[in-house]
């Protein structure tokens, strides 16, 4: 083997175990997001059932409101106010 080549083939070993450390590293440092992006990620399907299934959301709402109108007044009302605070997050985070 030539001498290129083989410095080649150790600087290639050592990216490789770097690498691997560095792998190692990001999925303790990612560890403790695990639940909280699973969460986050059940969020998003839900939201994207109920927009592929209206129907589904327009009945479940109609049963409760029939139930119990006030709990679902307060579940608007938090509903309306998250929803309203995720707008002004994302449009501050859009701006910068």
């Amino acid at each position: 083997m030539s001498p290129k080549r083989a410095t080649i083939a150790e600087r290639r070993e050592k990216l490789i175990l770097k690498a691997a450390s560095q792998r190692t590293l990001l999925a303790q440092d990612i560890a403790p997001l695990g639940k909280p992006l699973t969460i986050a990620y059940r969020g998003f399907q839900l939201v994207r059932y109920v927009r592929q299934h209206p129907i589904v959301m327009l009945g479940v709402t109609t049963a409760i409101s029939v139930i119990r109108p006030t709990r679902v007044l307060k579940w608007l009302k938090t509903g309306f106010s998250a929803l309203n605070l995720a707008r002004s997050v994302s449009d501050i985070l859009i701006k910068k």
